[in-house]
């Protein structure tokens, strides 16, 4: 027993080189009385070395294992004659109180652990109020003797110590090696147990029962054997333990049943004394586990345990088949601790938090027609599909769960907009209002928030199952008349995985977005929506333009033209792209604007313009051109909006688009048909007549009248049909076309004549009763006649007939100003020879001719 004491006393020198600490072992088995020594040593963070026994064993500090500085990675290198070569993995926490290292089965050093700006380890004594020492209660040792005897036998042999001056160095060249040798191999007795500090590995008496374990840990395997609430496992190198094996070592009356709960498995079948709980070479997490004690004993033992776990960190204790860990949140356990207290003992352990389990979410709605439909929870759907029934409102509730906090959400309703937050069950819409939900917002508040996120979608009239939408975003429409019919609502642990798709989970009314290139400013900020974009009373031209859709809920693209100075109508463009110039000086005179695809299905795009001298003019839509062409007037500002389908005010194209005014003329070629009108020397007055109409038709039309003719070819028309066709047509003059004739074959008269209506009661009108004797068509029929035929007489020479009134059917029966021309007599034969050439025809229908009558007041 004296070799067995020297040896457990002898102290080898600590020195430092560098950064390496030489340290002596202490050993822990010591009896009441005797001095322990530990280490308290000063960590800085970098790799470290203490060496003991003379470099059989060296403890190796590596690093911090987070910033918090709690604990250090560390590592043991054994190698002496008894083990083997190898190296383990280990973690020491900062501590204030001497903690045990086991460094081997049967050898231990203590240390207190402290963060510095510098290393330094010291060795420290004990104070002997903190050795370990046994109960008052006798214990009988292996040979028989009594524990008071030992003491008396320790004490003796203490005190030949304590007389005993010879240094280190001298009492070791006293022990022989077979001596050490026989000291290695001596039992020894183990200390009592720690009934003060719940959170350290404790010792036992030998007649209590010793719970060993060991852990299969991610990348390192099965780490070595641990017991009595010593840690197996690792924290801060997030690390899964995938398996476990425990097993009571010392009583046969005491055994231990335990379960895990295993990603993709859930939990495990009981399993028992040392077989292991888990998967190994599967890559699956420990999530959970729960212990009991079997035997007869079991009911004089409770076993506590707790666990590191991902994200949490360490557990509350748990006991007796309590579950610890977590479930539903896909986190693993990364280290293990645990306890068999003997029932009764005053041990300070707290029991509680130990078991984190994902809260149920469970709610309810209320449907058109169905009412409150029963309570579901965790993802199912609540609503209809398919049934075109609107939800009108919804209570939301947590339950089972660990943390504090609520579930807050909020319904946007039909005509009442974003209600204000309510949680916990109460009601967010309405009941006995017919009107429908349109969208919806949740999410989860205080510690609840901190470990898990709310995902929610819904099923919305004409879009179905929109994206999944989390922690009070919006999901469902806005602004589109859109009933919600169906929800679907699931915890997610923080920062997880969507349960689906996120795209599209709020749709809202699309907008309209654009910017007009405005003449010395350039690009102006973009508007939306309607508002005006460009300037007015500036006399500033817009030069190009950009528009976009945002938000749309549908598929489709809005494509637009413009009508360019010098250019004329552009290529179609859309979604964003330019239309119009940049630095050219160009002015934009229209613009169309229209939509494709799906969204034209649901919205009309409208939109006007402020034009130059007109100032805004009226609303176009979908493709109708507003702004002006072919008079030279500038776009100063425009407003574009989208209204739902069908649902805007009625628009006109000529309050939207202006264009030259097409002056509508009606020509009346003379007689045609069996009626051929005066005939001289085999030429027909109606031939001639036609020929010269359609020599006016074709000047007029070229230079932008609209032109209607009687007759196009040698057909009959009658007399009050003529004006009749006229009438219809809304024309804004009439002129009818003939040649002149006298009685005889022959005639020495010549020249043109044009006349005008002049009321005579002898005639009265037969279908132009209200206009036939108008004074204003009448004033206006004498400045056309007087107009064309001054115009005729200066351009051919001919002689002047002059201008007078008749009461001609055609020029009585036409509603606006009319005329009608006798352009020569065919039966002169000087006058029929010129009449009849192309020449002399185109004199009487003289260019100038036509240019002038924009200008005049008949029209």
């Amino acid at each position: 027993m004296q070799k067995i004491l020297l040896s457990s006393l002898l102290l080898i020198l600590l020195t430092f080189q560098g950064t390496i600490a030489f340290a002596v072992e202490n050993l822990t088995e010591q009896k009441d009385g005797e001095e322990t020594n530990y280490y308290s040593i000063h960590y800085d963070g970098e790799e470290q070395k203490l060496i003991l026994e003379e470099n059989n064993i060296k403890l190796i500090l590596t690093s911090w294992t987070d910033e918090s500085k709690s604990a250090v990675n560390g590592k043991l290198e054994i190698s002496d004659h008894t083990y083997s070569r190898f190296t383990e993995e280990i973690i020491l926490e900062v501590t204030d109180q001497p903690t045990e290292l086991k460094v081997t089965e049967d050898r231990s050093i203590y240390y207190t652990l402290h963060p510095s700006d510098s290393f330094n380890v010291e060795e420290i004594k004990l104070p002997e109020s903190d050795n370990p020492t046994t109960d008052e209660t006798e214990i009988g040792n292996e040979d028989g003797t009594s524990a008071d005897e030992t003491n008396v036998e320790d004490e003796q042999v203490t005190e030949t110590i304590e007389e005993d001056t010879e240094s280190v160095e001298e009492q070791k060249l006293e022990t022989s090696p077979e001596e050490n040798e026989d000291l290695n191999s001596t039992d020894t007795v183990s200390p009592t147990k720690d009934i003060t500090i719940a959170s350290e590995p404790y010792s036992i008496q030998n007649e209590d029962p010793i719970i060993s374990y060991s852990s299969h840990v991610q990348g390192i395997g099965w780490q070595k054997y641990v017991s009595n609430g010593e840690t197996s496992g690792t924290s801060g190198k997030a690390k899964r333990l995938e398996g476990i094996k425990i097993s009571i070592d010392n009583s046969k009356d005491l055994g231990v049943r335990y379960s895990t709960h295993v990603q993709g498995y859930g939990w495990l079948d009981y399993v028992s004394n040392g077989k292991i709980s888990g998967t190994t070479g599967k890559e699956k997490r420990l999530e959970a586990i729960k212990i009991e004690l079997t035997g007869k004993k079991a009911r004089d033992y409770d076993v506590y345990y707790r666990v590191h776990a991902q994200t949490f960190g360490w557990s509350g204790w748990a006991k007796n088949g309590d579950p610890a860990g977590t479930e539903g949140l896909s986190k693993r356990l990364e280290a293990i601790e645990i306890k068999v207290i003997e029932k009764g003992s005053n041990v300070n352990i707290s029991t509680g938090n130990s078991f984190i389990k994902k809260p149920t979410i469970a709610y309810s709605t209320h449907v058109q027609t169905y009412g409150w439909m029963s309570q579901v929870r965790n993802g199912a759907l609540s609503g209809t599909t398919g049934k075109e029934k609107r939800l009108e409102a919804i209570k939301i509730d947590l339950q089972d769960s660990n943390f504090s906090g609520d579930v807050i959400y909020s319904a946007h309703v039909q005509n009442l907009g974003w209600l204000n937050n309510v949680s916990n069950g109460a009601v967010s819409g309405t009941n006995g209002q017919s009107k429908r939900m349109e969208a919806i917002k949740i999410n989860l508040t205080g510690e609840v928030a901190k470990y898990f996120d709310v995902y929610y979608r819904v099923h919305s009239q004409s879009f179905g199952w929109l994206g999944w939408a989390k922690n009070g975003q919006a999901a469902g429409t806005e602004g589109l008349s859109k009933r919600l019919e169906a929800i679907e609502i699931k915890l997610v642990a923080k920062g997880g995985k969507a349960p689906g798709s996120t795209a599209n989970r709020f749709l809202t009314k699309p907008t309209i977005v654009y910017s007009s290139h405005v003449q010395t400013y350039g690009w102006l900020d973009s508007v939306k929506n309607g508002a005006m974009s460009g300037t007015k009373g500036q006399s500033k031209r817009l030069e190009a333009i950009k528009i976009n859709l945002e938000n749309s809920p549908y598929s489709g693209n809005i494509v637009y033209s413009t009508h360019v100075q010098s250019f004329g109508w552009l290529n179609n463009v859309s979604n964003g792209a330019i239309s119009g110039t940049n630095g050219q000086s160009k002015r934009m005179e229209a613009i169309q604007i229209n939509l494709t695809g799906e969204i034209a299905k649901h919205y009309d795009v409208y939109y006007r313009v402020h034009s130059q001298s007109f100032g805004w003019l009226g609303w176009a839509k979908n493709g109708m051109k507003a702004g002006s062409e072919g008079i030279s007037k500038r776009l100063e500002a425009i407003e574009v909006k989208l209204i739902p389908k069908g649902k805007g005010q009625p628009v006109k194209a000529s309050k939207a688009f202006k264009q030259p005014v097409k002056i509508k003329v009606f020509l009346d070629p003379g007689h045609g048909g069996y009626d051929t009108g005066a005939i001289a020397r085999g030429i027909k007055e109606a031939d001639l007549n036609l020929a010269v109409a359609k020599k006016v038709e074709k000047l007029l039309k070229g230079r932008g009248y609209s032109v209607h003719m009687s007759r196009n070819s040698d057909s009959y028309v009658g007399l009050y049909d003529r004006p009749k066709m006229a009438n219809n047509l809304d024309a804004d003059i009439f002129i009818s076309i003939h040649h002149n004739s006298t009685a005889f074959a022959t005639t020495l008269v010549n020249g043109i004549e044009s006349y005008y209506y002049k009321y005579d009661k002898e005639y009265p009108s037969k279908i132009n009763k209200d206009m036939h004797n108008n004074p204003e068509r009448i004033k206006k029929s004498v400045t056309l006649t007087n107009f064309i035929h001054q115009n005729m007489h200066r351009n051919t020479g001919a002689v002047n007939r002059g201008v007078g009134g008749a009461s001609f059917a055609v020029i009585r029966e036409a509603k606006m100003p009319a005329t009608l021309l006798e352009l020569g007599y065919i039966n002169n034969v000087s006058e029929r020879i010129k009449l009849v050439t192309d020449s002399y025809q185109d004199k009487l229908v003289y260019l100038a001719s036509v240019k002038c009558m924009k200008r005049q007041p008949f029209l």
